[in-house]
């Protein structure tokens, strides 16, 4: 069973490869779960009949799918061993888990903990390149090895925290899933995801606050201030333009990058 779950989890990882808008990760689905199903399924015919049972409609936050492919994974066990050919609550219970698990994966995971990694991320990086003890005389905010220093923190960093998570939860997911089928969501609703979420909103404000008390302590340069001060209003101004916060943030990520290939550099 073991090579089984390994199969079926590094598989999870192709769950949007094929993604649609009609059907959206049906295939993607289908691909990733055809492990469990053919060992669900004594039979080629009940194993195939499965297969296009899961070719539907489906969608859900990839890394909560591994615990839907395993739910789904018991309930076609017990259909194969109950020598039923059919069961039209399948894929009811699919699309509630994915509803549910899809809501709950945007807000905890890409709303709250991504960028609470990115946060802790940069502010590791910052203290590994610019040393309390440095001072400001010592080490520019724009020395090109300090900034190099502190992106590689900061890549690694987020990278180190944010897969750690993500990784143990697909592959736990998918475990405990597989043993205890839809009474799974127990183990999830003991994870207190929403509990975490909210304090990590608030320890990520706190951390962004205390960068931000850093720098102005740090680097006081008027010209900066004034850089500061024109990507403010200018963010301003494009956000009453009906500029999404999104757009405007890659638009700043696309003049900084360049600003640094043009040899641009800040005054």
């Amino acid at each position: 069973m073991i090579w089984t779950l390994l199969q079926t989890f590094v598989r999870s990882f192709f769950l949007q490869t094929l993604w649609n808008f009609e059907r959206m990760q049906n295939a993607g689905f289908a691909f990733s779960v055809e492990p469990l199903l053919r060992r669900a399924h004594r039979s080629r015919e009940a194993f195939l009949q499965a297969l296009r049972r899961h070719y539907q409609y489906f969608n859900v936050h990839p890394y909560f799918a591994p615990i839907v492919m395993g739910v789904i994974y018991t309930r076609e066990k017990a259909l194969s061993d109950s020598h039923r050919t059919d069961d039209p609550t399948l894929g009811v219970l699919k699309d509630t888990m994915g509803g549910a698990f899809g809501a709950v994966g945007d807000h905890v995971i890409w709303g709250t903990w991504r960028p609470f990694c990115a946060v802790m991320a940069l502010g590791v990086g910052l203290l590994v390149a610019y040393p309390a003890g440095s001072g400001t005389s010592s080490v520019s905010v724009f020395s090109a090895p300090a900034a190099l220093l502190c992106a590689k923190w900061w890549v690694v960093g987020f990278l180190s925290m944010f897969n750690s998570i993500h990784l143990w939860l697909r592959w736990r997911g998918l475990q405990k899933a597989v043993a205890d089928g839809p009474l799974v969501v127990h183990w999830v609703e003991s994870l207190h995801l929403q509990v975490w979420a909210a304090q990590m909103r608030r320890v990520g404000l706190l951390l962004l606050a205390a960068m931000v008390l850093l720098y102005l302590a740090r680097w006081t340069s008027s010209d900066m201030m004034l850089w500061m001060v024109a990507i403010l209003l200018g963010s301003i101004v494009m956000k009453r333009w009906a500029f999404s916060g999104v757009a405007i943030f890659y638009w700043v990520c696309a003049a900084s990058v360049a600003m640094t290939f043009l040899g641009i550099h800040w005054p």
